[in-house]
């Protein structure tokens, strides 16, 4: 009893030094929690009473209920108050006459230690825990329920007083390890960024030198959880984002507890063995000033010369960026320990060898001395593949509907968005492990070969592709490569033509009739709801289903689909119809289309049958085809340019039956709707949007020129322009002979270079 009445007597005293602490840490409560949230509670009432829109209402009461669960300005006063409470409790440690006088008190030093640092938990969250009820009160005062408010209030309060106690306890061993405040405060900072600022500088080191190494999303899931785990800041942060999700979990917290317990183990081991003389020095153990000087000048000698590799892509100026990092970090370091600008160089080994072993770094990853951009496995080591071409088949719309409750519990719905690769990658399996390898085999020697390139050139060669091999032994390894088109091309056929790629690549190939709730075909934006039954429903699914599996790269190369088709899910019409019940504007209605191609006969057949009505352009539905130009300069009567550069085509008298357009800004127009014009026009039109859904057909516009069509059939008001035409069209030059091209002035690229 008389050891607990003691502890409490000095907690008292403790307090009475420390009101300024005590004052300071009100005031932040006060200004980022308590007037903020009388401030919105007041602004909501009187919504309330002028009976704004709910829609109004609504918006402040997510503020409300945000301002009582994650407050960036309350986490922003709690990291701040960890580092003054532990350096106002433990300042007198860095100061020899305040040591002497504490020391000399007739109290044991643990009971002084446990004291300060208990004073330094209990009495911010007294404060904290004080000031978040009664906010949580005024929140409750406006008429919004608990229903509303929900759970995220007091999960937050929990998380924010472990992690304070975390970060807190991280300040207290800082303060032990050294003898001056302003060390201390470094000190600080180290121990909360050192950890994610070396994993970070792994991944940066990774992607800059291996130019093979792809990070894929169970790399990069690995990653944020070491960095997560990697200092008490980064850790509180990952946790703040997990509950703004509420993922966060209680065994979370009560890891966080058990570390902070183990860390104030150590806090009181320091303090326990840390002499008086410690006071007024840099570091108060010797023995730890190599160390932090060695842990910190290697990764800084890195980053420089990454950074100057950056910039000029030689050797000498990685060395010279590796030299001046750990000369600066070597140097600085020593004037800090010393306190003496004369110590520069007082350790000059440590400083070579630091030079060195960053120099090893840093060539090893620029000269591939770890073999990670050669290294392939064994053939007879592989299950199986996936490979996912980037950049191709962007259109594909990857993952599924979100149905979630805002703050007034209403209910809305939006799209969770999935990564083409990542997609590729979970439902993706290739059995031809010949042609993968072979593949393979081709990025490795693209790579060797484009080492020579400096900088990002490389980067930019080729068309990228990405491998993920599944291994024998459960393991996955990630590989990605630019490889010369040519040498790509017949690989990749034989990759793009198999019916598991198309799988891996091609959610709707994994879809059910079951799951099918209606169909929908477009044609140049004219959308048809396909009204089936659920058995015609699921057979028109099968049927284009295998269509496009058998779909293969030379076809794709000579045509374009002329239509779009859209199945919709069970879980996408019930977000279209709950964005439309509530008003929501988030749309969905035009997600998750597919081409059909002319070659999908019995996809259209079957559109046909179920009283489709299909388009196309031809005489009976083009009555006119215009063609605008742009040019950066209108070209003067002599076909010049200002500035005497020639231009890029000379108007003739020809053009006066066609009926020129001619304005100031929008270029020239000329308009085609002679029957002769129109049947060589009509077949090399080209509707972007359905180009875009095939980068494998062979497309050459003309120089600087835009096409608009007028057709008879009906098209949303939405897609005409004010002159009744049909935006969005090319001219596709590979279709037209020489002579019509003449005939119609058109201008290739290459003529205008």
């Amino acid at each position: 009893m008389t050891s607990k009445s003691l502890c409490f007597k000095l907690m008292r005293e403790d307090l009475k030094r420390r009101m300024w602490t005590i004052a300071l840490t009100v005031l932040g409560f006060v200004f980022t929690l308590l007037v903020p949230v009388a401030l919105k509670s007041s602004a909501y009432l009187d919504q309330i009473r002028e009976e704004t829109q709910w829609q109004t209402r609504q918006r402040m009461a997510r503020q409300l209920v945000g301002l009582v669960g994650i407050n960036g300005l309350v986490i922003a006063v709690l990291v701040a108050a960890a580092v003054v409470w532990a350096v106002s409790g433990f300042r007198y440690l860095h100061n020899s006459r305040q040591v002497d006088f504490y020391h000399s008190i007739p109290v044991k030093r643990h009971q002084l230690f446990i004291a300060s640092y208990l004073n330094g938990i209990l009495i911010p969250m007294a404060i904290y825990l004080a000031a978040h009820i009664l906010a949580v009160a005024l929140v409750l005062r406006t008429g919004i329920g608990s229903d509303i408010l929900g759970t995220m209030w007091w999960k937050a309060m929990l998380l924010n007083m472990v992690y304070y106690s975390m970060m807190y306890t991280t300040s207290v061993i800082a303060m032990m390890m050294t003898g001056n405040l302003i060390i201390a405060l470094l000190g600080t900072v180290v121990f909360w960024g050192y950890g994610p600022s070396v994993l970070s500088l792994t991944v940066l080191y990774k992607s800059q030198w291996f130019r093979t190494y792809y990070e894929s999303a169970e790399h990069a899931q690995r990653w944020m959880r070491a960095i997560s785990f990697s200092s008490p800041f980064a850790s509180y942060m990952f946790a703040v984002e997990e509950l703004s999700y509420d993922a966060l979990r209680i065994w979370q917290a009560a890891g966080a507890v058990m570390v902070t317990v183990f860390l104030a183990v150590i806090a009181y081991g320091l303090y326990h063995i840390r002499s008086s003389e410690a006071a007024g020095k840099a570091m108060a153990f010797k023995r730890t000033e190599s160390p932090i000087k060695h842990l910190i000048a290697l990764p800084v000698g890195v980053v420089f010369g990454m950074f100057f590799y950056g910039i000029r892509s030689t050797l000498f100026w990685a060395v010279f960026g590796v030299l001046c990092g750990v000369a600066l970090t070597c140097c600085i370091m020593e004037i800090i320990y010393h306190f003496d600008f004369r110590k520069l160089f007082a350790n000059w080994i440590h400083l070579a060898a630091c030079f060195a072993i960053s120099l090893l770094l840093v060539a090893a990853g620029m000269y591939d001395w770890y073999g990670y951009d050669s290294w392939l496995p064994n053939a007879a080591d592989v299950q199986s593949a996936a490979v996912v071409f980037r950049y191709d088949d962007g259109w594909v719309t990857y993952g599924d509907v979100k149905l979630e409750n805002d703050a007034m519990g209403q209910e809305s719905a939006s799209w969770d968005y999935m990564d083409q690769t990542d997609y590729g990658f979970s439902h993706m399996e290739l059995t031809d492990i010949y042609t993968v390898m072979e593949l393979s085999k081709k990025g490795v020697e693209a790579n060797k070969k484009s080492r020579s390139q400096k900088g990002d050139e490389w980067r930019w060669t080729g068309e990228n592709c990405v491998v993920k091999f599944r291994l024998s032994n459960g393991k996955n390894a990630y590989r990605q490569y630019n490889i010369p088109a040519q040498e790509l091309e017949p690989l990749k056929t034989a990759v793009h033509d198999s019916q598991e790629y198309k799988k891996g690549i091609y959610p709707i190939l994994s879809q059910t009739g079951a799951d099918t709730e209606g169909v929908y075909f477009q044609q140049y934006n004219r959308k048809q709801k396909v009204t089936l039954s659920g058995e015609d429903t699921a057979h028109l699914l099968t049927v284009y289903q295998k269509e496009l599996e058998e779909l293969t790269m030379d076809v794709r190369k000579k045509e374009i689909p002329v239509g779009t088709i859209q199945f919709r899910t069970r879980s996408l019409e019930e977000g279209i119809a709950v964005n439309e019940a509530n008003g929501y504007g988030y749309r969905m209605e035009d997600r998750c289309y597919y081409p059909v191609y002319p070659s999908f006969v019995r996809t259209l057949e079957e559109l046909e049958k179920a009283g489709v009505e299909m388009v196309g352009l031809d005489l009976d539905t083009v009555s006119d085809i215009r063609i605008r130009y742009y040019w950066y300069e209108h070209p003067d009567e002599n076909g010049q340019e200002e500035g005497g550069q020639p231009a890029p085509m000379t108007y003739t008298d020809d053009f006066e039956e066609a009926a020129w357009e001619k304005g100031t800004d929008e270029g020239w127009t000329v308009t085609y709707d002679k029957k002769e014009d129109l049947e060589r026009l009509i077949p090399a039109l080209v509707f972007l949007d359905y180009k875009n859904m095939n980068r494998y057909y062979e497309l050459e516009t003309p120089y600087n020129a835009e096409t608009f069509v007028t057709t008879s059939f009906a098209v949303s008001s939405d897609y005409r322009n004010k002159d009744g035409s049909l935006g969005g069209f090319q001219i596709n030059m590979n279709l037209l002979s020489d002579q019509d091209i003449e005939r119609f002035r058109l201008v290739r690229l290459e003529e205008t270079q």
